[in-house]
């Protein structure tokens, strides 16, 4: 994949976007910083990014919009249930399991972020 000037733009976006953007929060950022990008090439670099596995796409609870990940790592995410926030958490690797070969872990937890929890407890 050649380094156009939208996908630095988009990679700079995920960078410094650590919340796991959709793609039109990525679009809606990335007009302001050039604002000759379209919707469509958000959509298709994203695209590209996955199949090379620069980004990981994310869908959490069965959404219909797809959220980026820059953090191609293996880890897994935590969705908070209060305030919907999306968060990495560390896990420890390597997995092993017995008789498999494995190449992909997604990983995703739900309950409620330190904020959330501290609220609810004060309530």
């Amino acid at each position: 994949m050649r380094i156009t000037k939208q996908r630095e733009v988009i990679l700079k976006i995920l960078a410094e976007r650590r919340d796991h953007p959709t793609a039109f929060e990525i679009y809606e950022h990335a007009k302001n910083l050039f604002p000759e990008i379209s919707l469509s090439t958000v959509y298709r670099t994203l695209k590209e990014m996955v199949e090379r596995g620069e980004v990981i796409e994310i869908r959490m609870d069965g959404e219909t919009k797809a959220r980026y990940d820059i953090n191609t790592g293996n880890h897994a995410h935590f969705r908070c249930r209060n305030c919907g926030r999306i968060f990495d958490i560390e896990i420890l690797f390597p997995l092993k399991l017995i008789g498999f070969k494995v190449e992909k872990v997604e990983i995703y937890i739900y309950g409620l972020c330190d904020e959330c929890a501290k609220k609810e407890v004060m309530a």
